[in-house]
């Protein structure tokens, strides 16, 4: 699998596909329209990361950075960058670092898995999407807790009910 430096995702949050060049996945977010995404994955330490296509007053589509920085991407990489992007909360950087080689089940320096801060930080798409790629449901970090137990501790109900509803026990 190539990693790509650049990920754009679809608005759906169904498709993403990586560039080289920026002037390309600019094109494609221009194409998707309005909600698709640009990630840069090699974004520098406090540089905007993420832009997401908006429509503009006249009509015409223009891409909006949002406010979201980057970290010494890359110099851990796609694992622990991954769960960086979780803690950032944008659910096409969880993406872009799954499609460059993550691992749904990758672990923080502690051993707290990828699942167990989404359900922490209560995003329910990256739960989702973490599931859809093969994230453990029932993995249990250092402390012996699973997912499903973070979210009933940090009263993420609608985690709790995603998780329970995918399996987890």
């Amino acid at each position: 699998m190539k990693a790509y430096r650049y990920y754009v995702r679809s608005p759906d949050g169904r498709a993403i596909f990586g560039f080289d060049r920026l002037e390309a996945a600019v094109g494609v977010a221009l194409e998707y329209g309005a909600g698709a995404a640009l990630v840069d994955t090699m974004a520098q330490a406090y540089h905007p990361m993420v832009q997401e296509m908006r429509p503009r007053a006249d009509g015409s589509k223009e891409l909006f950075y949002l406010p979201i920085g980057g970290w010494d991407t890359g110099r851990f990489g796609a694992d622990r960058d991954m769960i960086e992007g979780i803690k950032k909360g944008h659910p096409a950087i969880v993406h872009a670092f799954l499609a460059k080689g993550a691992s749904a089940n990758a672990v923080d320096t502690k051993g707290g898995p990828a699942l167990h801060w989404a359900a922490a930080r209560g995003n329910a798409e990256v739960v989702k999407l973490l599931l859809a790629h093969g994230a453990d449901i029932n993995a249990r970090d250092g402390k012996g807790q699973t997912a499903l137990d973070v979210a009933v501790a940090k009263n993420k109900t609608a985690i709790r009910d995603l998780l329970k509803a995918a399996g987890a026990g």
